[in-house]
């Protein structure tokens, strides 16, 4: 079996709708999404419409950006979160545009999911948590032994999380899978990011990385028409727009 698997969307739908068609054409049967599918990008509303409307979504689970809408945000700076007031305002802008069926979809989301195909248990969330469902501090870059004190509590042969935007697929005595971020290309320019993770009829278990070029020029310029809170700090840090213009 074949598992389409994203991580953070971030509003982008046109960078998800390159995603789910290169999905369909691998023949995958499920999709699995782990997490922050708001925040940063334009298109808030139609991203959330393509994930809950997915029939095969065997997995989706909350990310901070999805725990600012269902359980608030930082009303001071500083703060926890270490969120400007530009960022506030931001969460707020698209909050603001969100269906209810878009909040309701984002509100019966959980911190975690555990799946068992075939015989092998996949854990899914969006960052290790611990015990209270608060996201675990932990390094920029995790080796595999950062993983393992990261994920002990998970008892899966399968983790797959996001949150870093950084791609790192590491196997020890578990998989560990981040395959980077969807929506926010960075320094990549206009790539997105997925993986497809396979469990043959033997139970063995392969990850493909996956990345597919896209039309950034169309999101960057309806970030501009609709010049939303911290767009032009978004634009430079989570869209590369620096080295787009060199």
């Amino acid at each position: 079996m074949k598992i389409g698997v994203i991580t953070d969307v971030h509003n982008n739908a046109v960078a998800l709708n390159a995603i789910l068609q290169k999905f369909q054409a691998e023949n995958c049967g499920g999709i699995i999404c782990c997490g922050d599918m708001l925040g940063i990008g334009p298109y808030p509303e139609e991203t959330i419409s393509i994930l809950s409307d997915i029939p095969d979504l065997m997995a989706c689970v909350r990310g901070n950006h999805e725990k600012y809408l269902i359980e608030g945000m930082p009303e001071e700076v500083p703060n926890d979160e270490n969120m400007s007031l530009n960022e506030m305002e931001h969460h707020k802008w698209e909050h603001n545009l969100l269906s209810e069926n878009s909040k309701k979809f984002i509100a019966g989301l959980k911190y975690e999911e555990l799946l068992i195909i075939n015989k092998k248990r996949i854990y899914v969330s969006h960052y290790p948590i611990d015990k209270n469902s608060n996201y675990i501090k932990s390094p920029k870059n995790p080796a595999l032994d950062d993983l393992h004190k990261m994920f002990e509590y998970a008892d899966a042969d399968v983790i797959l999380y996001g949150h870093n935007h950084k791609k790192s697929v590491l196997r020890g005595d578990k998989y560990y899978i981040n395959c980077g971020s969807l929506g926010c290309p960075a320094k990549d320019k206009n790539t997105a990011r997925a993986g497809i993770l396979s469990i043959d009829i033997n139970d063995d278990i392969s990850f493909e990385e996956i990345t597919i070029e896209y039309d950034v020029t169309k999101v960057l310029d309806d970030i501009n028409k609709l010049n939303y809170p911290d767009n032009e700090i978004i634009k430079t840090i989570f869209y590369g727009i620096k080295e787009m213009i060199q």
